[in-house]
């Protein structure tokens, strides 16, 4: 048995990654914690605070743990893995990015200048793929974390630069992105080339968050690389 921890996505929650801890949990110990700011964490939202409280998480298991990540909680998932390298067993990374993009400080005036509602409708679009209660789920969850903590989180992202980090990472990685989410495709390739011996695979006809529209592969896909981290360590 593996402790899998999931690391959702900026605005969103654990109850994100529903399907794969339904599936997963009869055979693995499964967590899929609310970041600072989200869910039924309180806030404020920080970077340094996600690190602080998915640290907590992990040193309070009795073995090093396999973190998923998605997003914004890529950088998260990062940081956490080198701050307690002993801690994390292995990594998967989906659509996120070791450092900020070169639209970034555009997009955060834009959505600064939004109504709340209409942010929440443009982000929820990243959840478009999956069933419609999925789609409603990050509705709520996106209201219920709200325009500051959105926009605190990809103030974060756009000052941070892990690049030259990765190099430190050296247990085993699969980065995994969506054909369909182009964005974040370069920042896949420049994660994977970064970390020794790290695995990159591209997802046919998958979005950003992909793990909700095709949650049978994401599950498999996770639950397959654990399985060959674990066969790995015999």
């Amino acid at each position: 048995m593996a402790v899998i921890v999931f690391m959702h996505a900026f605005g969103s929650s654990g109850r994100a990654w529903q399907p794969q801890v339904l599936r997963l949990r009869g055979e693995h110990r499964v967590l899929a914690p609310d970041l600072p700011g989200h869910g039924a964490t309180p806030g404020p939202f920080s970077l340094e605070r996600a690190v602080a409280s998915t640290r907590a998480t992990i040193l309070g298991e009795a073995e090093p743990v396999h973190l998923v990540a998605v997003s914004g909680s890529v950088s998260v998932a990062l940081l956490v893995a080198l701050a307690e390298p002993a801690r994390v067993a292995s990594l998967v990374l989906s659509g996120g990015a070791a450092r900020g993009g070169r639209g970034d400080a555009a997009q955060r005036l834009m959505l600064r200048l939004m109504p709340e509602g209409m942010i929440v409708s443009i982000l929820k679009g990243m959840y478009a793929g999956g069933k419609a209660e999925h789609l409603d789920q990050a509705a709520r969850d996106l209201r219920r974390a709200g325009k500051a903590t959105i926009l605190a989180g990809l103030a974060e992202l756009g000052r941070l630069d892990l690049r030259d980090r990765l190099g430190e990472i050296s247990i085993p990685a699969l980065v995994v992105n969506g054909a369909k989410d182009k964005a974040n495709l370069p920042h896949a390739e420049e994660i994977a080339a970064g970390i020794h011996g790290a695995e990159h695979r591209v997802i046919p006809n998958a979005g950003h968050i992909w793990n909700l529209e095709q949650p049978e592969l994401f599950t498999r896909t996770v639950h397959e690389f654990v399985r060959a981290v674990l066969r790995d360590r015999r």
